[in-house]
């Protein structure tokens, strides 16, 4: 496999290396928890007027004092405006915008740096990046990033200016490549970000424009059973759960309480819930008194003791309603035949203690099947041309590393 493997990566830079039309530009849109945060005292209250970037996630300061830094992203909600800010006197910012270091890898810097002193724990996109440069791509030039505030939602990106900075940075690779068009490259919740962008921000004749095809990687369109989890006893999700992180932190028993704390804050949360449109009457939940499903999240929030959270859930709920097909050359590509949460059982310490058991389902690991499979009605409902394949066995962070997986996102963007 791995002789095979050379040899393909040896022929597809060799058709790269005497054409250059082949190349199209790739834009990475990294999943939730995938680019690395920053953070600075604003205002300033240095000294010297200096107060440098330093890293908040995934940053070293999470192995020493968890309980820190998950306070310095807990988010600030404004129900009557519907909207959030940073803890007081705290700017937070992704890193590494139209790079590819910072999501290359997870763990943040102690002071945000250049690539060129980028720590490499932690690894996110590297494989991907590091197979598409070995076929002629250029780190900032021909494959770049756009990294975002996970916590946030579309609409609330939008509201940040991340998508007019998106539009332009396409605008730019676009020139750059001599008038090539862009692949986007999308990874888990980048799905859902990437498709409110093509659906609205910008006008059908920019996308027949600038974009080559829309690639998804595990696309978390329906959310997934897991953030109702998080939501409930919390969960650690997959960065804070990588086995890396684990050898170098040490963290207490109660981490996913803690982590619940701050990220029932973030909107994004309430983005990646399971949709009542496509899971329906699913039972999601089982307690001692009731069951829930999506469609009883007003229920779950008052049970659990956290109405604001359905408040939240509210406010997005609109975000990609219907899941209307992005109208650009789409590749949605997933994991299957990994087993999946699917379903949770409480016992009496809901919703303070972790569930009793889990049900598994198909998926990969993190986001089940029925979600990863939205994207299939597409197919019918968009001129452009459609393709899915799953892959068997690849799970959730694998699907921006997998052989098989990067060979079909070659023969999307190798004209």
């Amino acid at each position: 496999m791995e002789l095979l493997r050379l040899i393909t990566t040896y022929v597809f830079a060799a058709l790269l290396s005497t054409s250059a039309d082949a190349i199209s530009p790739i834009l990475i849109v990294p999943g939730v928890e995938g680019s690395q945060l920053y953070k600075k005292n604003s205002p300033c209250r240095n000294l010297f007027g200096i107060c440098p970037w330093k890293g908040a996630w995934l940053g070293a300061e999470a192995c020493i004092s968890i309980s820190s830094v998950l306070k310095d992203l807990t988010l600030v909600y404004d129900s009557a405006r519907g909207s959030f800010q940073n803890q007081p006197g705290l700017a937070i910012k992704a890193s590494g915008f139209g790079d590819t270091c910072k999501v290359e890898y997870l763990v943040a810097n102690p002071i945000e740096t250049s690539c060129s002193l980028q720590l490499h724990v932690g690894e996110y996109f590297h494989t991907l990046v590091e197979h598409f440069t070995a076929l002629g791509y250029k780190r900032g030039q021909t494959i770049r990033s756009a990294p975002y505030d996970w916590r946030l939602s579309p609409a609330h990106l939008q509201a940040t200016g991340y998508y007019s900075n998106v539009k332009a940075l396409i605008e730019q690779m676009y020139k750059d490549g001599g008038n090539k068009k862009v692949t986007l490259v999308a990874h888990s919740m980048g799905g859902p970000v990437t498709l409110y962008f093509l659906n609205n921000v910008v006008t059908q004749a920019w996308k027949d424009t600038y974009v080559n095809a829309f690639v998804t990687l595990a696309g978390a369109w329906s959310g997934g059973s897991v953030a109702v989890k998080a939501e409930i006893s919390g969960d650690v999700l997959d960065a804070l759960s990588s086995a890396t992180v684990r050898e170098l932190c040490d963290y207490p028993d109660d981490i996913e309480l803690r982590f619940r704390s701050a990220s029932r804050t973030y909107p994004s949360a309430a983005l990646l819930l399971p949709k009542p449109s496509v899971w329906g009457n699913k039972v999601l939940v089982t307690t001692p008194i009731r069951t829930y499903t999506a469609n009883d999240y007003q229920a779950l929030f008052n049970d659990m003791g956290y109405p604001q959270g359905f408040n939240i859930y509210s406010g997005i709920a609109a975000i990609n309603a219907g899941f209307p097909p992005p109208n650009v050359p789409t590749y949605c590509f997933y994991g299957t035949e990994v087993a999946t949460p699917e379903s949770f059982v409480y016992g009496s310490g809901f919703p303070d203690s972790a569930p009793s058991q889990v049900i598994k389902g198909d998926g990969d690991g993190t986001v089940n099947r029925r979600s990863a499979e939205v994207c299939l009605k597409w197919k019918t409902q968009q001129q452009q041309p459609f393709g899915s394949s799953a892959f068997p066995g690849v799970d959730h962070v694998k699907m921006v590393k997998d052989n098989n997986v990067l060979r079909a996102v070659d023969r999307v963007v190798l004209n």
